[in-house]
């Protein structure tokens, strides 16, 4: 027999269970019979004539269900995890991949043009500079001249 803990804890899924095998049974009838087991019981029985034997028998086998359903649950869930981690572990392993090429890439530039590398470099390091610069005078506030501070 299916105990009152058991379906007030599955509630949810019973009450699925039974609204899809007893489709005559209303939202409204099973909300005033919340997790009370024997009016559950009861209320199958009067809504389709089976024999509490057959009713319980079918609690007992929607509880078993939920139990195995949540296995499934969490089974699919650490699945899950364990593609995601292994996403994660290849996507890195790419970017790594692509990180070393490049540098050895650059590498081997750097060895078969030493010159236009540095003033490529310098050239770059320079516009940076000069951007930087810019940015910088631009948010400054223009000091006041001498005639301004004499003035005051």
């Amino acid at each position: 027999m299916v105990t009152k803990q058991e379906i007030s804890g599955k509630w949810n899924s019973i009450t699925g269970a039974v609204k899809k095998k007893y489709g005559q049974i209303t939202d409204d009838e099973l909300s005033q019979v919340e997790g009370d087991t024997d009016q559950l019981i009861g209320l199958i029985q009067q809504k389709t004539g089976q024999g509490r034997e057959q009713v319980e028998a079918f609690l007992s086998e929607a509880c078993q269900n939920c139990d195995s359903n949540s296995g499934n649950f969490s089974e699919m869930a650490s699945n899950y995890a364990e593609t995601a981690s292994e996403t994660v572990r290849e996507g890195y392993e790419q970017v790594a991949r692509r990180a070393r090429e490049g540098y050895e890439q650059s590498a081997e530039v750097l060895a078969q043009r030493p010159l236009e590398s540095v003033v490529a470099a310098l050239g770059v390091g320079l516009i940076t500079g000069i951007a930087i610069g810019i940015s910088i005078a631009s948010r400054r506030q223009p000091e006041p001249s001498w005639r301004d501070r004499w003035s005051r």
